[in-house]
């Protein structure tokens, strides 16, 4: 628990994060439904083995040391599904992270060959670990967080590093690493859309 810490509404304005390259994000809800289901939590993980879990003032959604590390340009923040997790962060924080790297959307272009691009069957396929996704439908919206989804939520942004990693070598060897890159400056528009009220299905005939 020592390479887990917890803060309540904000990051430390003293915890400088700036000089990170890489920086794992995920965010926890109690839906998916924007507008309805409250933004509660929000884990950093470092390749550190540090994780940062931040529960969100959900009054306010006042956060200014977190959006200022968000905003950070040079700082590459890698997600699962990037889509929802940008979606929420726009929505509560109005913060729009612009270097992302989704694995969920790598995987799908990389790995062609498999149905399975969930964040477990990644940490399966390429780290060797099998873990548990049971907390994640726990009731995030507790003040008192249990040690079992606080260790759950440092986990969700633990394998993230070398799951980029692995990823980003197939896509370099099939040769869609540009397209790849085409679709991580697509998501910002998707995330204006869903907001604007408008669904991917827009684009279908």
């Amino acid at each position: 628990m020592n390479n887990i810490k917890i803060f309540e509404s904000d990051l430390p304005q003293d915890l400088d994060l700036s000089k990170e390259k890489v920086i794992g994000l995920d965010c926890e809800a109690l839906g998916l439904t924007i507008g309805r289901d409250p933004l509660t939590l929000i884990q950093l993980g470092l390749e550190s083995k540090k994780f940062y879990l931040i529960k969100l003032n959900r009054k306010t959604y006042e956060a200014p040391n977190l959006v200022k590390i968000l905003s950070n340009t040079s700082t590459q923040f890698i997600m699962h599904y990037a889509r929802q997790d940008l979606l929420w962060l726009k929505y509560h924080l109005k913060v729009e992270p612009k270097n992302i790297f989704c694995t969920k959307l790598c995987s799908k272009i990389a790995r062609t060959a498999s149905n399975l691009h969930g964040y477990k069957d990644l940490v399966k396929e390429l780290c060797g670990k099998d873990i548990s996704k049971k907390e994640q439908q726990s009731d995030w919206g507790d003040p008192n967080l249990s040690e079992k989804q606080i260790n759950y939520a440092a986990q969700d942004t633990q394998y993230l590093f070398e799951i980029k990693d692995k990823l980003t070598k197939m896509l370099i060897r099939e040769k869609r690493i540009d397209l790849f890159e085409k679709c991580m400056k697509v998501l910002p528009i998707l995330v204006d859309m869903e907001i604007s009220g408008y669904k991917i299905s827009t684009f279908e005939h």
